[in-house]
């Protein structure tokens, strides 16, 4: 009863226009656009392997893991859990008091979205927050149109019940190739970049802990190496988190193997930063069973994805700099917030 209760949150919608075909799972509202592009099929976004499982330990799994693909909004956003080897300045701010709404990434995240409109270049979804939560609803459309074919604009839209502040995202999932050397990652400009203050999962890490950079291709790794993180995948199984603080709301992936550009455009006044999840086969544990390939590239007002409590404390290191690691919500003026994908030839 409680695996077909699960199977039925989720249903599929899509979009076909000249440009390809979207489809969004209302399971998160997480879409997956594939383009067409000189007579080919382009997919830039991920999808794990585990996603056609039906096994008892895919349906205990929390929302967000089972459908986890493509792009996806996260309000509020982080993930509540404990960080060893935590550097000092860091420790100042931690805290791993939960939400109101304990959710990894957010209700929204975790949760079936309802559509509220479909026409043939247009799709709109709502999500209501539960009662005790700060946040009243999120609306998320996304549009097409055969003037851009190869253009996919999206809007999210925050309501809340009171004047409040909260840390924000977006999820997209890069698809990466097994082959090294093959795709590059490019971000817009930024005004410093940070590794993980602490351990994402021990013996797996790829970044020295809490150090600083100022391009991609020059982070210091945790073995004393430079690491060049604009073209995974990296040799060897590794989990870690770089934000890349004060971004200008650009980024591009180039795909060598299959020859197109991949760019991502969104606004840097809502979303300051982009979180980098490196997600190299480093996870043993069901479902990521060291074979899960991907890099997030992630626009975020959050500290790293920590807890709710770290993002809002003005001490905190990011904060510190000027960097706003939340978003002040108002009651009478919802957040209104466009950004886009776009796909063109190499």
């Amino acid at each position: 009863m409680k695996l077909c209760q699960l199977k039925t949150m989720s249903k599929i919608h899509r979009l076909i226009w000249k440009g390809g075909e979207i489809e969004v799972d209302t399971l998160g509202c997480k879409m997956i656009p594939v383009f067409n592009l000189n007579g080919h099929k382009i997919k830039p976004l991920h999808e794990p392997k585990w996603l056609d499982d039906n096994s008892e330990d895919f349906h205990s799994l929390p929302g967000i893991l089972q459908n986890l693909k493509g792009e996806f909004p996260c309000v509020p956003f982080g993930i509540n859990s404990p960080i060893e080897e935590i550097t000092e300045e860091w420790k100042k701010c931690y805290s791993v008091e939960p939400y109101i709404v304990n959710e990894p990434h957010g209700f929204c995240a975790n949760k079936s979205w309802e559509l509220t409109y479909k026409s043939s270049n247009k799709l709109e979804f709502k999500i209501k927050y539960p009662e005790n939560d700060l946040v009243d609803y999120l609306v998320r459309t996304i549009n097409v149109t055969d003037d851009q074919p190869n253009k996919i604009f999206c809007t999210l839209q925050i309501n809340v019940k009171e004047d409040c502040e909260l840390p924000i995202g977006l999820h997209p999932m890069l698809r990466i190739p097994n082959k090294m050397s093959k795709i590059k990652i490019i971000p817009g400009s930024f005004k410093f970049g940070l590794n993980y203050p602490g351990l994402v999962l021990k013996d797996k890490t790829l970044g020295a802990i809490g150090k600083e950079f100022s391009e991609l291709e020059k982070v210091e790794g945790y073995n004393g190496d430079i690491l060049d993180l604009s073209q995974p995948p990296f040799e060897g199984h590794y989990e870690d988190l770089f934000q890349l603080c004060g971004i200008d709301g650009n980024m591009s992936l180039e795909n060598y193997e299959e020859s197109y550009k991949f760019d991502f455009s969104w606004n840097p006044n809502h979303f300051s930063s982009v979180l980098m999840w490196v997600s190299n086969k480093g996870r043993s544990e069901y479902p990521w069973s060291s074979s899960h390939l991907t890099i997030g590239f992630e626009p975020i007002s959050s500290a790293f994805g920590l807890s709710t409590h770290v993002s809002l404390n003005k001490e905190n290191p990011i904060n510190k700099r000027d960097v706003a690691t939340s978003v002040k919500l108002y009651k009478d003026r919802p957040l209104s917030s466009d950004y886009s994908f776009s796909i063109s030839t190499l």
